[in-house]
């Protein structure tokens, strides 16, 4: 037989447990901290566990307003999480999962490193979450999406990315041009033991001036002779 008594008390207990902690998910840590800290606990308030479903006790357990509201997701998030940053009251990367980039690149650009920022020891170094692309857990998951190369940031989303081209520099391209040239001067005039025209002179010296650097205006290579 149902013990009538013992059920209203704990439905009266469970209610006012529900009032007095109306998010259901919430964050424990040192409210008295300046700095970035850590949350000491992560508590299911309505059914007395933790995000990796240990029970626990709620003894001495701060009031609700002392304590950091977690949403149902941030607290699924925080299963085998061991440092889940917080800081004047709220989480500092609250996706707990980012991709960085040179956020002042133009886009798109490559991510440069991905985060898993509540597994982290130290975030001394780590750019902030509004400087960084949050990433689901779902694609987290996928070790095919977060490829060290192939991926890029462009409006605030994860797509792929091909780097371009590298471009060679003035120097480098009048270098190569130049070895192209003095060959052709070499068997065309040189081997024959005749005068190099006045144009080839001029656009061997003008090429020679590029490539060593003396030339620092040039924005293009000299045109080369007709043959």
């Amino acid at each position: 037989m149902t013990d009538i008594s013992s059920t209203t008390t704990d439905t009266l207990a469970v209610t006012d447990l529900k009032s007095d902690y109306p998010a259901q998910y919430y964050g424990e840590y040192d409210t008295t901290a300046t700095g970035a800290v850590t949350l000491s606990r992560v508590i299911d308030v309505w059914n007395a566990k933790d995000a990796d479903g240990n029970t626990l006790s709620l003894d001495g357990l701060a009031a609700a307003s002392s304590l950091l509201v977690l949403t149902a997701a941030q607290f699924a998030l925080a299963a085998g999480a061991g440092n889940v940053w917080v800081q004047n009251g709220a989480l500092l990367y609250p996706a707990r999962y980012y991709a960085g980039y040179d956020s002042t690149a133009a886009q798109p650009t490559p991510v440069t490193g991905w985060f898993d920022t509540w597994s982290l020891i130290s975030i001394a170094t780590l750019a902030a979450a509004s400087s960084m692309v949050a990433v689901s857990s779902a694609d987290w998951a996928d070790t095919a999406f977060r490829l060290t190369l192939g991926k890029g940031v462009q409006s605030g989303g994860i797509v792929a990315y091909t780097p371009p081209a590298a471009t060679a520099t003035l120097a480098a391209q009048a270098t190569t041009v130049l070895a192209a040239a003095r060959t052709y001067v070499y068997n065309n005039y040189g081997i024959l033991n005749e005068a190099t025209p006045d144009a080839w002179v001029a656009y061997l010296k003008a090429l020679m001036a590029i490539a060593n650097g003396t030339d620092t205006t040039s924005t293009a290579l000299p045109t080369e002779p007709a043959t």
